[in-house]
């Protein structure tokens, strides 16, 4: 059996080529992450903000996840979507925090001064009025309305049914209306 002819090399130099590879596998992984990184580092800041207000906070949140998705990556690249891997990690490092703190609170039985940018009274009031959601409402809400995914894509993050992500963000949608319109009357 002869082998087929692929191009007018010796068939030697062909098999060298394929067998040796063009690129430091390594070198792969760290250009895919990085296509990885400038896609969805932008938008998980955007998410941690609207979870925390802060921007620090928001900032050092999404680095956190950025930093576990590049440990983890040779598994995660071949997930359907290493973004939403992501931003689950992202939302459980929040949990986390918001848990610790209250801990400290609890402990340390002071009041914790938060500085935050001064910003807009609107602004303020839309993240306070977030922050008063219940917590699968607000999850709901900044992924939808922030992030962009649809309430099918929330549901499969979340767990939950597309049907009963429509209702979360009907009923976090409605309570925002009635708790800004309220501000604004004040």
């Amino acid at each position: 059996m002869q082998p087929a002819a692929t191009s007018g090399r010796p068939w030697r130099e062909r098999a060298i080529e394929e067998t040796s590879p063009s690129r430091d596998p390594r070198e792969d992984d760290r250009v895919e992450f990085e296509r990885f990184f400038a896609a969805v580092s932008g938008p998980l800041v955007g998410q941690a903000y609207v979870m925390t207000g802060d921007t620090q906070e928001a900032q050092d949140l999404a680095q956190e996840a950025l930093v576990q998705a590049w440990r983890n990556w040779a598994r995660i690249r071949d997930y359907d979507d290493p973004g939403a891997w992501a931003r689950r990690v992202l939302h459980n490092l929040a949990v986390s925090r918001w848990r610790r703190a209250k801990l400290r609170r609890r402990h340390e039985a002071c009041e914790v001064v938060a500085q935050a940018p001064v910003a807009e009274e609107a602004h303020v009031d839309l993240v306070g009025a977030l922050a008063r959601l219940p917590v699968r409402q607000r999850r709901a809400v900044v992924l939808h309305d922030v992030v962009g995914l649809t309430a099918e894509e929330v549901g499969a993050e979340m767990r939950a049914p597309a049907s009963t992500v429509r209702m979360w963000l009907h009923r976090a949608h409605r309570r925002l209306e009635e708790e800004m319109s309220r501000d604004d009357r004040s």
